[in-house]
């Protein structure tokens, strides 16, 4: 019986500590939020509606520099029909999408109860360039647009053509349904959390990606840090089991605090592989500074258990950087760069 007696115990301990293991992991009064979404593609192609009807219905959507003409020719464009139809087959198959933003905002709801749920429309931007930054979010406006043709799937043949515009293999990685979410929480991140022009170093920018990923940690829970980063396993398990060696990289290269926008394109932004100008550069993952200032924000969120997620987000970025008191244990790799820096260099990230 003493036996049981001490297991019980030890199994009570178990779950109070992985409760713990995750602050963001909160059981709301609703688990779902009214939502209103809106198909503008569904009446846009939809030839049995007036053009001056839709018109009428979504008159931002419509740009008073082009035609009526084109605007007619484009609902019968067949390219346009069959982009819009593949967006309408993927997301009937995944058939989660719905749920996984209700729940999403009701953890936004939960954490910013006088931020009102936007009203989100969807549409076909037919691979234009909206496609990299899917999703724009005006919380001022109250609206969020979604171009839902940026989640059809890495595999998707439409990826694969040229025109109208070439989708590299790294960004459609994270082209999926699943990758709506994360992209969402980055949207509203990019609104809500304060820039500050004048703290703009590498340390900086690292702190300020880092903000967003703890935002997602905080609406998207049951979520893997995989999809919030846009990490595939084997990505995410190098750039944990190399995090000490890349900081150590950013310290000896005196970089945590130079501004230098090259860092950016080099370690921030969307890419194959993070720019280290070595020869294990593609053995990276991109956005390794991104991944980095998610650390230290952990870490300053270790050191600050009572803030809560409003009062971090509004924290400024060097108090974050340096009340972290971020060191990872460094490793044994050697980073060192094996060719001259060069701003020419980030060419090559395409």
């Amino acid at each position: 019986m003493k036996t049981v007696h001490w297991i019980g115990i030890l199994m009570l301990f178990l779950v109070i500590s992985c409760g713990k293991e995750n602050r963001w992991d909160i059981e709301l009064p609703q688990e779902k939020v009214d939502l209103e979404v809106t198909d503008i593609s569904k009446d846009f192609f939809d030839t049995n509606i007036p053009l001056t009807e839709v018109q009428a219905r979504y008159p931002f959507f419509f740009l008073d520099t082009v035609s009526n003409q084109t605007w007619e020719k484009q609902r019968r464009d067949p390219f346009e029909k069959a982009v819009y139809d593949s967006v309408i087959k993927v997301f009937k198959k995944y058939g989660k999408t719905q749920n996984e933003l209700e729940e999403l905002f009701a953890y936004y709801k939960h954490y910013f109860p006088k931020q009102d749920i936007p009203q989100i429309f969807t549409y076909s931007s037919t691979l234009q360039e909206n496609i990299y930054t899917p999703v724009i979010y005006g919380a001022r406006e109250g609206l969020m647009f979604i171009a839902m043709d940026g989640f059809l799937g890495t595999n998707n043949q439409l990826y694969k053509q040229q025109a109208p515009l070439r989708v590299y293999d790294y960004m459609a990685q994270n082209m999926n349904p699943q990758n709506l979410p994360p992209a969402v929480v980055r949207a509203i991140g990019q609104e809500i959390i304060p820039f500050d022009p004048r703290q703009q170093t590498f340390g900086d920018l690292m702190v300020d990606e880092g903000k967003k990923l703890i935002l997602a940690d905080a609406l998207l829970p049951q979520t893997s840090d995989n999809l919030k980063i846009g990490y595939t396993t084997n990505q995410m398990k190098w750039a944990k089991e190399n995090e000490g060696n890349v900081w150590n990289y950013f310290v000896e290269q005196n970089m945590v605090f130079q501004t230098d926008k090259s860092l950016r394109q080099r370690f921030i932004d969307f890419a194959p592989f993070s720019k280290f100008l070595n020869e294990i550069e593609t053995q990276t993952p991109g956005r390794m500074g991104v991944f980095i200032g998610w650390q230290i924000c952990k870490a300053y969120l270790d050191k600050n258990e009572e803030m809560t997620l409003g009062q971090f987000l509004n924290t400024d970025t060097q108090t974050i950087f340096n009340g972290s008191k971020y060191k990872p244990k460094k490793g044994d790799g050697n980073y060192t760069p094996t060719k001259p820096e060069s701003n020419d260099e980030v060419k090559k990230y395409e």
